[in-house]
């Protein structure tokens, strides 16, 4: 029965053969106007070949988002959700589901293969290999869509060259379906080889593509965000350190090769005065463009294409009667109310740190504004009453996330987001945390990332497993540094602070928590924590490693000259300076190994990985993430039930969702569809 699946599957693809490549223009996207596309590559038609992938990327947009999001914990259903939106919402998908694709998928697949089959990959002019930044981007497709197969389907065919004809397919039909381990295991070994993945460029393409009357390029996969993202789920699956560092060490360098940084940015939600009557947002703007990484490009009118109705599935509109499709749950809701949300002031040398109200009596902006306020910033819902249309919704719900445009929600969405900055800060706070630097992580949690962070927040035993880190984050190129090193500009990756007359007025980067929870860095309700004994060990060390510093100040304050009186120095270093100096270094290589202990005690990785996933709830909620999310952490467990367990709490702490018990057992894969 699957080979016969598969061997459908195939077949479907097989129809397109290399006309798979063709790209049909449409004025809304590409200015390309080539319409037919051999394998006899010249300059232009390679163009025209990166982009017919790019357009068989359209079709699988929609089911990528409602794949990662519509089967997890942060939305629901209601009485219009349609019937294949429902099917995935209760772990309980047919065949048949619109959103069960395998050949969509593989179409991509299969582009790229026929385009890297054919390409001149040796073809060189000026020193330069000419079509590099081409067979770079056509693989970090081809490893993204294997990456989601292997999400989606568990098992599946792992094929790298072209089908052209039935007796290909027949060959492939033959293969023996691979999981994710061995997926990630070629993927890796196919990108990590780059030759140009220690310079300071990331060689993408510089193509653009013009729709809602602007014009992008943020439609290629950095090599680097792919193969970190390929580091962390085989991490996820095998549980090898050295996959989660390798997956640091490429973050890292992502976000801090000079000219390419990536900061946090500060566009947050947050309450403006300590009687926390007023809010302002610039937390919306985050979705419009400028922070996201890649995106898939969208079509917005059908006629010239691909077009995606995301936006009618989570907001109103006319096309769905105003019925929005999927509702925020009350699991995200509650979420977000259980954060506190800090106001931090210091003024005239005195410092406040306040929180907001957790009742609605005392916050006059409702529910929704308590605790964090990310969701309070993207979600909308008002009555509006229509006496010409009953079938009309009178509650209208607006996410966004997925916005309509200037005022209009039958425009489509002209682009769908693959990966966005704070997310993969995220996900590289994972790799850092099960790599065994949770404190690391924490940082870019509370305080956002930073050499002055790193230094002032994270332990000894931290610090110097970080400066084994080798990357090459660095101003110069093809020079190695380590994790340690965050950012060559002086002007970037600065964090605020605020413990200062002034507060920090030039600062582009905060902890990911504060997006939406105020200061965090101020919050002494987002702390680590620290309540094991081992810790009162580790803190008598430090303070008599304190005691013997300030005796060493005083020690070489009275210092002999050593040409005047080379004796008295001899006698001063011997008897007075080295005992003392001695003694402290005794007791400062004892910290790595106490603060270790102290952190083990006290379950550091857990605290901080139940952390990280909560934020990845708010800052990633509605994205298509989600599932995955819930799936990486199962496997770091090895807990089969544990997405069922979350999913279970979708409707809140006290109502648990029954059709979550069909993903006990790590069932969590949708059926391989046979045609």
């Amino acid at each position: 029965m699957e080979e016969q699946k598969m061997k459908n599957i195939i077949k479907k693809i097989c129809l397109f053969g290399l006309s798979a490549l063709m790209l049909v223009s449409c004025e809304d996207m590409f200015t390309a106007d080539n319409e037919l596309v051999t394998t006899d590559l010249t300059p232009q038609d390679t163009l025209y070949q990166v982009m017919g992938i790019v357009k068989r990327m359209q079709k699988i947009a929609t089911s990528t988002v409602l794949l990662g999001e519509a089967r997890a914990d942060l939305v629901d259903i209601n009485k219009h959700t349609p019937s294949d939106i429902r099917e995935l919402a209760e772990n309980n998908v047919s065949e048949t589901n619109a959103y069960n694709n395998p050949a969509d998928y593989y179409a991509v697949i299969n582009n790229c293969n026929i385009y890297l089959a054919y390409v001149d990959s040796l073809l060189k002019t000026h020193g330069e290999y000419y079509y590099e930044k081409e067979i770079m981007a056509v693989k970090t497709f081809r490893a993204w869509t294997y990456l989601e197969l292997a999400k989606i389907y568990g098992q599946v065919p792992l094929i790298t060259k072209p089908i052209e004809s039935s007796d290909v397919a027949e060959e492939l039909v033959k293969q023996t379906k691979v999981g994710l381990d061995v997926i990630c295991d070629t993927l890796i070994k196919d990108l990590e080889g780059y030759a140009y993945m220690n310079l300071n460029d990331e060689l993408l393409p510089s193509y653009n593509a013009k729709f809602h009357d602007q014009s992008y390029s943020n439609f290629f996969i950095p090599a680097r965000v792919m193969l970190a993202e390929l580091y962390l789920w085989r991490g996820s699956k095998t549980g090898s350190k050295s996959d989660f560092i390798n997956a640091v060490r490429m973050y890292h360098d992502y976000f801090t090769f000079s000219n390419e940084e990536r900061p946090t940015g500060t566009n947050d939600v947050s309450f403006t005065n300590v009687k926390f009557t007023t809010i302002v947002s610039a937390y919306a703007s985050n979705f419009s463009y400028g922070e996201q990484v890649t995106v898939i490009p969208m079509d917005t009118i059908g006629f010239y294409g691909n077009t995606t109705d995301l936006r009618s599935v989570f907001c109103s509109a006319y096309k769905n009667d105003y019925y929005a499709q999927l509702n925020p749950s009350k699991f995200i809701k509650e979420l977000s109310q259980s954060q506190k949300h800090c106001y931090y002031r210091y003024l005239d040398g005195v410092a406040d740190t306040l929180y907001a109200p957790t009742d609605t009596i005392k916050n006059p902006f409702g529910a929704l504004a308590i605790g964090d306020l990310r969701l309070y910033s993207i979600y909308d819902v008002s009555v509006v009453k229509d006496i010409y249309h009953s079938n009309y919704s009178e509650q209208r719900q607006y996410i966004d996330k997925y916005e309509v445009v200037d005022g209009r929600d039958d425009v489509r969405l002209y682009f769908v987001p693959l990966f966005r900055v704070p997310v993969l800060y995220l996900h590289m706070a994972e790799a850092l945390n099960h790599a065994g630097f949770p404190e690391t992580a924490f940082v870019v949690l509370k305080y956002g990332i930073s050499n002055k962070n790193l230094n002032k927040y994270v332990g000894e035993d931290e610090l110097e497993g970080l400066s084994k880190i080798l990357t090459y984050g660095l101003p110069s190129t093809a020079t190695q540094t380590t994790f340690l090193y965050w950012g060559s500009d002086p002007d970037l990756f600065l964090t605020r602070d605020l413990n200062s007359a002034t507060g920090s007025s030039s600062y582009d980067m905060i902890g990911i928590h504060s997006l939406g929870s105020g200061h965090s860095e101020y919050n002494a309700y987002y702390e680590l924590p620290r309540t094991s004994a081992a810790w009162a060990e580790y803190d008598a060390v430090k303070d008599t490693i304190a005691v013997l510093t300030d005796s060493l100040v005083k020690i070489v304050a009275a210092m002999p000259d050593s040409e005047t009186d080379p004796e008295a120095y001899s006698n001063w270093f011997n008897n007075e300076y080295a005992p003392v100096a001695d003694h402290q270094s005794v007791f400062e290589s004892q910290l790595p190994a106490l603060c270790a202990a102290a952190k083990a005690s006290d379950n550091y990785e857990q605290f901080v990985a139940d952390k990280i996933l909560d934020e990845e709830a708010l800052e990633g909620m509605f994205e298509g993430h989600r599932f995955y999310d819930l799936m990486r952490y199962a496997m770091y467990y090895n807990k089969p039930d544990f997405i069922a367990e979350q999913v279970a709490k979708r409707r809140g702490a006290t109502e648990t969702y029954a059709p979550a018990d069909n993903l006990r057992g790590g069932n969590w894969y949708i059926p391989l569809r046979s045609r």
